[in-house]
């Protein structure tokens, strides 16, 4: 007898599952392929200069969104969010392709990032609920399946159809999964919303709608938006304030969307930050490699997209192989989390030096594919570190922090690199402009990155050592 949560049909399950699917290929094609395309989508509307902007928009919209994605779900229901955001998700892509400026296009693409944080999460949390509990791994093995070579698949195609004249096409595709993933869950999936009393914490929303977007835009406003310095000022020190009314309001309330008081958590604390300070590294890769190899290396579109595809085939195999190697002693943690930010900061500081010579396209697929190691060790030692020293009560919002912390991180690294390449491209945007600008944003990830290392061998080090000798 089936132990899963929502009882479905063999075919309903079957279809449910598989909108799931092509909702998470959409998530990656939205991703990692969209930034393939910012090189040439900018050249069309003659804005190189705003090509950290893109990035930041992105970021800002999934950060606002996503710690209250999980609420939305079970006031609403799974199925109205992710056929409402979903929509919206669809009317923010295509009007992507038609943009007839840069302000329409960052407005765009922050309303693609806004709607992915209210759904990114329902495509795990469905799983989990259709499938009987030893069938959950496997069902999230196919999600991570999907994110990888959504992501990858997504990038080349959309660099080959850039490259036969087909702009648009390359855009819109990411249509065609998302629009199957919303048919398949509208159509088959029940309303599963929560009958208990829920509450959304809507004063914090609006405190951290007003925060982040003033600190992060402040950040970038004097090179990107043409803001005096005095003015970036103001608006950092308004979006401080916001900042400080948010986290005292938070530690007041009972249901909060940052749980504050699991800050108070040494060991938590600390996994959350270097875990953020990896994705603070990844975001210059996936958001920057695409522009260094088109526009400094002078790559095809559809060579820069396939930059991601060896590492996507090792992260689909050695995560397994990493836990297992993990697994037999606890003392092998901290070894995986050093593992995990020196193989990031080792390639950041490689494509910090990125030179218009074709053979350098060769570093970036090595070192690329060097930090897809570094990312199947990240994935397997810093979230289950973090939840290890979190309260049976704390586990499910304590775990929803670690993917806010994550999404936080990449938000303020995208506003420190436009501001980086908005510096470098100031005097005009050539291609010696943009290989400064790019080199400065690698070289900074990389700096930032090492900070980690430090960390994971002065601070995490000793202190797993100690717990797995108690």
């Amino acid at each position: 007898m089936s132990t899963a949560l929502i009882q479905l049909s063999k075919g309903k399950k079957r279809l449910v599952s598989f909108g799931a699917i092509m909702l998470t290929v959409a998530v990656a094609c939205y991703g990692l392929a969209l930034m393939t395309l910012v090189p040439p989508i900018l050249q069309r509307l003659d804005g190189m200069a705003f090509a950290g902007l893109v990035g930041l928009c992105i970021s800002l919209g999934i950060t606002l969104l996503s710690p209250i994605g999980g609420k939305l779900g079970d006031i609403f229901g799974r199925k109205a969010v992710v056929v409402v955001a979903g929509l919206i998700n669809l009317v923010c892509g295509v009007g992507i392709a038609f943009a007839s400026n840069v302000l329409v296009l960052l407005i765009c693409c922050f309303g693609v990032g806004f709607s992915q944080g209210a759904y990114v999460s329902a495509p795990y949390i469905i799983m989990g609920l259709i499938n009987d509990r030893p069938n959950v791994p496997k069902a999230m093995g196919y999600l991570t399946m999907a994110l990888s070579i959504g992501g990858t698949a997504g990038s080349i195609l959309a660099g080959i159809l850039t490259d036969m004249g087909m702009l648009n096409a390359a855009i819109l595709f990411p249509a065609v999964p998302l629009v199957l993933g919303i048919v398949l869950i509208g159509l088959c999936y029940p309303n599963d919303k929560s009958g208990r009393a829920i509450s959304i914490d809507y004063k914090g929303i609006i405190l951290m709608a007003l925060s982040m977007p003033a600190i992060t835009l402040s950040l970038s406003g004097p090179t990107t938006l043409g803001w005096s310095l005095g003015l970036s000022g103001v608006v950092l020190a308004i979006g401080v304030v916001f900042a400080v009314i948010l986290i005292k309001h938070e530690a007041s309330i009972e249901q909060p969307i940052i749980p504050i008081k699991l800050f108070k958590e040494r060991d938590y604390l600390l996994f959350l930050l270097v875990g953020a300070i990896c994705y603070f590294g990844r975001g210059a890769v996936d958001n920057y490699a695409p522009l260094g190899a088109q526009q400094v290396i002078q790559t095809s579109a559809a060579l820069s997209g396939s930059l991601q595809l060896p590492k996507t085939l090792l992260t689909m195999i050695l995560p397994a192989i990493c836990g297992a190697w993990m697994a037999k002693k606890k003392s092998r943690m901290w070894k995986a989390m050093f593992i995990a930010t020196l193989l990031f900061a080792i390639p950041l500081l490689a494509m910090g030096f990125t030179q218009q010579a074709a053979w350098y396209i060769i570093v970036y697929f090595v070192v690329i594919t060097v930090s897809g190691i570094a990312e199947s060790f990240r994935g397997i030692s810093f979230t289950p570190a973090a939840q290890s020293v979190l309260k049976p009560e704390d586990m499910g919002i304590g775990t929803s922090m670690i993917n806010f912390a994550n999404s936080l991180s990449a938000s303020i690294a995208a506003a420190v690199y436009s501001a980086i390449y908005g510096i470098s491209t100031a005097s005009g945007v050539t291609a010696d402009t943009i290989q400064t600008g790019v080199n400065g944003v690698f070289l900074t990830a990389g700096v930032v990155t090492l900070v980690g290392v430090v960390l994971c061998l002065t601070k995490i080090r000793p202190m797993l050592e100690e717990k797995a000798e108690a």
